[in-house]
């Protein structure tokens, strides 16, 4: 013989925290609940949860929330699909000790980039160019480029201002 139970499923506006335990105010009441939920979040007062439950109530579920989500794991953390994207409204930012990227191609499109480095090396097997509308280079100490063969054109005007200029 089977007997019909019923639990209720309903969103829930997060008012406290304390010990570990949700205060929730459900549309019926207000209820104690525990989370069960198969990610790692931190709720925050205000979050709306999808609760679960009559007597005992568990959260199943983040409809609205503010929360942090950690996602923390011993050793290391692999992910792997065919592809992935990080999307994020306020900005993504990277830190490691050592972060290393490799890819066949890599391509950044953006409308301003700014690098800081102590030092900077760059190594190309074959060509690098550079194309701008203007190229603006401050050096605070000496400026060595040494190279087999130089050309530099200019369609209009050439000025090398100096205290000493040795040529030959």
């Amino acid at each position: 013989m089977l007997s019909e139970t019923t639990t209720a499923v309903a969103p829930a506006t997060l008012l406290e925290i304390r010990d570990g335990r949700l205060l929730l105010q459900m549309p019926e009441r207000q209820a104690w609940a525990s989370l069960a939920l198969a990610f790692p979040y931190s709720p925050e007062i205000g979050d709306v949860l999808l609760a679960i439950g009559d007597e005992d109530v568990y959260v199943i579920g983040v409809l609205a929330g503010r929360g942090k989500t950690l996602l923390k794991t011993q050793g290391e953390l692999e992910l792997a699909a065919d592809h992935i994207t990080i999307r994020a409204e306020q900005g993504v930012k990277i830190k490691g000790v050592n972060v290393e990227i490799e890819a066949d191609k890599l391509e950044f499109a953006a409308r301003a980039v700014f690098e800081r480095f102590v030092d900077a090396y760059r190594w190309a097997k074959g060509v690098v160019q550079n194309s701008a509308a203007r190229v603006r280079t401050l050096v605070t100490g000496a400026y060595t480029v040494q190279a087999e063969t130089i050309v530099e054109q200019a369609e209009k005007d050439v000025k090398i201002d100096g205290r000493h200029i040795h040529l030959g």
